[in-house]
């Protein structure tokens, strides 16, 4: 990113286009500051979310439980342990036992599963999407009502910055919207204008980006892991 100049208020739902998945990633980690800045800062007044549902600092050596009674403690609402920790399994949708076992022994979908339902159980005041985050998983129809319903849930009132490929998520909870061209932002504006613009100036590099993520993927087995947009989570 360069030269860029951004400001999310109060409440605001903001989706993000992008010529490059790459650009809208590094826009939603500096948001996050848990990517250093080369130049210029980031000023933060609230409680901000990591760009969910990436992993974070899980611990393969500890247990599913172990795991989500750490992020609770650091996260979670005071008082609401026992809850917040079996929401975390409920939504994680594991098979029975898993959940006391060590994450190193989980498969990269069981550990997507577990992202996905940690990003859904603590409160923040702006909330931050990434591509990765599984709102669409029809061979699980009943799992798929409750992440979203959780999701709803917790987006509600509150401010959103949303990157996805999916434009119906994008255009179902964000009224307004920027496009990234050539690493700055090149267009500011409601929701469905923004996604006018998109789709009338920016085509080819997306399709080329894409590609070459396809090509990543295909060639980088630690890649695929991280990458839980590309399948199935349930």
């Amino acid at each position: 990113m360069k030269d860029v100049s951004f400001a999310l208020r109060e409440g605001q739902k903001v989706a993000v286009f992008s010529d490059f998945n790459k650009s809208a990633n590094a826009l939603l980690e500096c948001a996050s500051e848990v990517a250093p800045l080369q130049s210029g800062k980031v000023e933060i007044r609230a409680n901000v979310s990591w760009p969910l549902p990436s992993r974070g600092a899980l611990e393969g050596v500890m247990t599913g439980r172990q795991n989500a009674k750490f992020l609770q403690a650091v996260y979670g609402t005071p008082g609401e342990e026992y809850e917040q920790i079996a929401r975390i399994e409920e939504l994680a949708a594991l098979e029975p036992g898993c959940f006391d076992q060590r994450m190193k022994s989980w498969g990269p979908l069981m550990r997507a599963r577990f992202d996905v339902a940690v990003s859904l159980v603590f409160d923040f005041d702006v909330y931050i999407i990434s591509k990765r985050f599984p709102w669409s998983q029809p061979a699980r129809p009943q799992l798929e009502a409750l992440v979203r319903e959780a999701f709803e849930r917790r987006v509600s009132g509150k401010t959103l910055l949303l990157f996805h490929q999916d434009e119906e998520f994008l255009g179902r909870y964000c009224d307004e919207a920027i496009v990234i061209s050539d690493c700055q932002i090149a267009y500011k504006g409601s929701f469905p204008d923004a996604q006018k613009w998109f789709h009338l100036n920016i085509t080819k590099s997306l399709i080329e980006d894409d590609s070459q993520d396809q090509e990543v993927e295909d060639s980088s087995p630690e890649l695929i892991e991280e990458s839980p947009d590309e399948v199935q989570l349930w």
